[in-house]
């Protein structure tokens, strides 16, 4: 059987397609898709890609899974749906165009990556990423289990689904009031919090273990903070900043500001 053509099938294809499956092609690229300008929906997993081209800025679904992904490209805003599982992944840079182009603007003083923000379906399970980034807000579906994550980011309020087991968890953030299902076995810090089939019961004992870790990191690091503020507490409250009073000086306004 000769080798899959793929660059003969996407020219054999109308420009106006709005699924296209190549999964399960043995593909190791993906030619460039921009001319695709109303693809809603990839299929190309099952494949042997490392990595992806630009994107078609409508795409609604993007299912990459069972490849040899090291890196994602800079994900369509409208994308509603990412499975990018078991792949080779380390993290997701993935900043919408708009807000990279933002990012530019204010000589990248935002850095963090942001998923897109219609974003309701994230499955990146079985791969090497050690932290996610700024969850949408309309997401609902969320499959991480299987990665090296030693804590998540703050939660959307409208997640219904967090699959997080199997990674290096020692705390967890707030659990959203609308989440129907968690399972967060095989972490360190199932084994700190209690387990229970009621979830607010779960988040009730990740309150208090958070409030417990802040506490005792303040603890901790107290004397190195007050080490640290001590010259400056000193300097800014000294009375050698009185010294200079003159007759026409307002004291209530100096010792205001002092």
């Amino acid at each position: 059987m000769g080798k899959y053509n793929i660059k003969k099938y996407l020219d054999s294809l109308p420009d106006d397609i709005e699924t296209l499956d190549v999964s399960y092609k043995d593909l190791n690229y993906l030619p460039d898709l921009s001319r695709f300008k109303k693809l809603k929906i990839l299929y190309c997993y099952g494949n042997y890609l490392i990595t992806l081209s630009i994107l078609p800025e409508n795409l609604k679904e993007l299912w990459c899974n069972n490849n040899n992904l090291t890196s994602l490209p800079v994900l369509p805003e409208n994308l509603k749906r990412l499975d990018c599982y078991n792949n080779k992944l380390t993290s997701l840079p993935v900043l919408p165009k708009k807000l990279k182009e933002l990012c530019c603007f204010f000589n990248n003083l935002i850095s963090l990556p942001i998923l897109p923000e219609n974003l309701k379906i994230l499955s990146c399970y079985y791969n090497n990423l050690t932290s996610l980034p700024v969850l949408p807000e309309n997401l609902k579906k969320l499959y991480c289990h299987y990665n090296n994550l030693s804590s998540l980011p703050i939660l959307p309020e409208n997640l219904e689904r967090l699959h997080c087991y199997n990674n290096k968890l020692t705390s967890l953030p707030i659990l959203p009031e609308n989440l129907k299902e968690l399972y967060y076995n095989s972490n360190p810090i199932y084994d700190i919090i209690l387990n229970d089939s009621n979830i607010n019961t779960i988040n009730k004992n990740i309150k208090i273990w958070n409030n417990f870790c802040h506490l005792y990191y303040c603890l901790k690091y107290r004397k190195r903070f007050l080490r640290m503020m001590e010259p400056i507490i000193k300097k800014r409250y000294h009375p050698s900043y009185l010294d200079d009073l003159t007759e026409k000086d307002d004291l209530d306004e100096k010792l205001n500001r002092w």
